[in-house]
């Protein structure tokens, strides 16, 4: 390990997001369910709905990889269900499978009468805020100091994502070309909504200074309707906390990468190809990936992942700014032994191994 892994976890995350730390790498985690909880062993029910055991489960994986950055961190993890039913959709718990949102906008009628959410009473969001404190509470300062979780930190979809979520995405997509004013009044209440989530958030966990943000919209899009209907509410969320380092989460491909970097994120959680990514954004926005976490993380064999891992590393890593990870969310029942093998393969590079 180089000279910099005495420092905190925190301080190396910033140094490379700020392009400071040009020699150091870090593995970077998105750590949500349903990966989490079934590494565990706890139902996802169990998990979303009992504060104490997404706690425990959160913290028995840090506790498994210290030396992991994971994002959001210690938070409270509900998913793709907070900011839904804050608007009033169904959840939806099959027996087997996930639970889902159910669209809550039957027709361009019900946006007339929509509006924004109120944090502290709608859907999940009270209980969420509630769970954020009982996580002060309880959490030992040692993973806030070491990994800067909880402070100043939130998670939101962003405000296009949650408007094709409550309004169905064939729809959505359908009417940003059908009815493109009414959809506009729709953004401008998803936008609304998403600022008041990100500051009641701020109210328990302090001045805003890392947000994730998760849209996969861009790259469904056209590029004509990205920089019309997507750009500009995402940009107005982050423009909103200009203190913050915004991680951005979208692992599907995005083929206008020069539009996306109007977007004002600081990293890119991405999935696709490394190589375009890192020509168009590399020098100026730090990379988080890239390995597939179906085809790579969770089916191959720990000598693939290796050899995979160091690959990436050596391509990603020039010109620093690059957080090894998966090109998305970890698949439920990814083995710990492959993740054992991603964290040799980054500690054989730290190192200068050949």
């Amino acid at each position: 390990m180089n000279e910099r892994h005495a420092d905190r976890i925190s301080e190396r995350f910033s140094e490379i997001v700020s392009g400071t730390g040009k020699g150091d790498i870090l593995v970077a985690i998105f750590n949500t369910a349903p990966f989490l909880n079934v590494l565990a062993g706890v139902e996802l029910r169990d998990y979303y709905m009992n504060v104490r055991e997404k706690l425990r489960v959160q913290l028995r994986f840090q506790d498994a990889f210290p030396d992991f950055f994971c994002f959001p961190g210690i938070w409270a993890d509900y998913g793709a269900l907070g900011e839904p039913s804050a608007f009033g959709c169904n959840i939806e718990w099959p027996e087997s499978g996930f639970p889902m949102a159910q669209p809550v906008l039957k027709s361009m009628g019900d946006v007339a009468s929509l509006k924004p959410i109120d944090p502290l009473k709608d859907g999940l969001m009270p209980k969420a805020l509630e769970e954020f404190q009982y996580m002060w509470d309880h959490l030992d300062h040692r993973y806030i100091e070491e990994y800067g979780y909880l402070e100043g930190v939130a998670m939101s979809f962003g405000p296009v994502e949650l408007a094709a979520v409550i309004m169905g995405y064939g729809d959505f997509y359908l009417n940003l070309r059908a009815k493109p004013e009414q959809m506009h009044g729709l953004l401008e209440i998803t936008t609304e909504s998403v600022l008041r989530w990100l500051k009641a958030q701020e109210k328990i966990n302090g001045r805003l200074k890392r947000i994730g943000i998760a849209d996969h919209v861009p790259g469904q899009i056209s590029q004509e309707h990205f920089e019309e209907f997507w750009l500009p509410y995402s940009n107005r969320v982050v423009e909103e906390f200009p203190a913050a380092t915004i991680i951005y989460h979208n692992e599907y491909p995005v083929p206008y990468l020069d539009a996306l970097a109007a977007f004002k994120f600081h990293v890119w959680h991405f999935g696709g190809e490394l190589a375009p990514a890192k020509a168009a954004l590399g020098t100026h926005r730090t990379l988080m990936g890239n390995l597939h976490p179906i085809h790579v993380l969770l089916q191959g064999s720990p000598e693939e992942i290796y050899e995979k891992a160091l690959a990436c590393l050596k391509e990603g890593a020039t010109g620093g700014r690059f957080l090894l990870s998966s090109g998305g969310g970890l698949a439920p029942d990814t083995p710990i032994k492959n993740l054992k093998s991603l964290e040799s393969a980054w500690k054989h590079f730290m190192r200068g191994e050949d």
